[in-house]
């Protein structure tokens, strides 16, 4: 069967029970101290949930892995034993799908930015967490996996955007075809370049984007200049993205490849 469209009775089997590989690990005394020691600090419905669901012999060697090879992947798990059971008790596929959807839902109706950025790398945790493991086990190839990362980039910059043009519609700045949908004749483009426009982001990448505006879009209200307008909300939608929190940031934002960086703004 083709791990990257798996058929129907397969979509639906949890992660926990999909999992065709591990990798070996080194040190197994290390690591079931590491991953024992976090599972006894959890209240006890969570530990039995994730004994239940690590009870497949590859998901258990795989959380052994990653204790031991992987802090960043194991700070993930430890900081939120419900996130590790979502992940490891759905099929991965509908459950990215669904995170990004409703992640979009909560970005939308947003008070402000200090929520959008806490949603955002909420996602990109889980999505980050949820990829790595299908990786690892074997549950998707290579493509899929950068397919996956893309998807989750794209998503986000889309979702920035979207907040972004809201609250410009709100201050009334900008007077969108359909308020729901702001970015739809906005005037504003943005073209996604190198591994993010091929569709192969990997997990260190960050997204290189060119952003263009048109200086008669119709839906800027009349006295309202295009450059600073959309400057001003193309680097917003970077800070949304890259700015580091204690959530950490969601992508790295790189504007410098549209033409002659040194002289042009940010959106040309």
């Amino acid at each position: 069967m083709n791990a990257s469209a798996p058929g129907n009775a397969e979509r639906h089997r949890p992660l926990a029970a999909r999992f065709v590989e591990a990798p070996h690990v080194a040190a197994p005394d290390k690591a079931e101290q590491r991953l024992g020691d976090w599972l006894s600090g959890l209240e006890p419905a969570q530990s039995a949930a994730i004994d239940a669901l690590l009870d497949p012999p590859n998901a258990k060697k795989i959380l052994l892995g990653i204790a031991e090879f992987s802090p960043y992947l194991f700070d993930l798990v430890g900081a939120d034993a419900g996130r590790l059971i979502r992940i490891l008790s759905r099929d991965p596929e509908l459950h990215l799908g669904a995170l990004i959807e409703e992640t979009s839902h909560a970005v939308w109706s947003a008070a402000g930015e200090t929520d959008v950025t806490h949603l955002l790398r909420r996602m990109k945790a889980e999505a980050a967490l949820l990829i790595a493991l299908c990786d690892i086990g074997g549950v998707w190839p290579v493509m899929r996996v950068t397919a996956a990362l893309t998807d989750l980039a794209v998503a986000s910059v889309q979702m920035a955007l979207r907040f972004l043009l809201r609250q410009e519609a709100a201050r009334g700045r900008i007077e969108p075809p359909d308020p729901e949908r702001p970015e739809v004749g906005s005037g504003l483009i943005v073209l996604a370049m190198g591994k993010m426009g091929a569709g192969e982001l990997n997990y260190s990448s960050d997204i290189d984007l060119i952003v263009f505006f048109d200086r008669n879009a119709t839906s800027l209200v009349s006295d309202i200049e295009p450059q600073p307008f959309f400057v001003r909300v193309t680097q917003a939608m970077a800070r949304l993205l890259q700015q580091r929190t204690g959530d950490g940031y969601v992508f790295r934002v790189d504007l410098c490849l549209r033409p002659d960086p040194a002289s042009t703004q940010v959106a040309i």
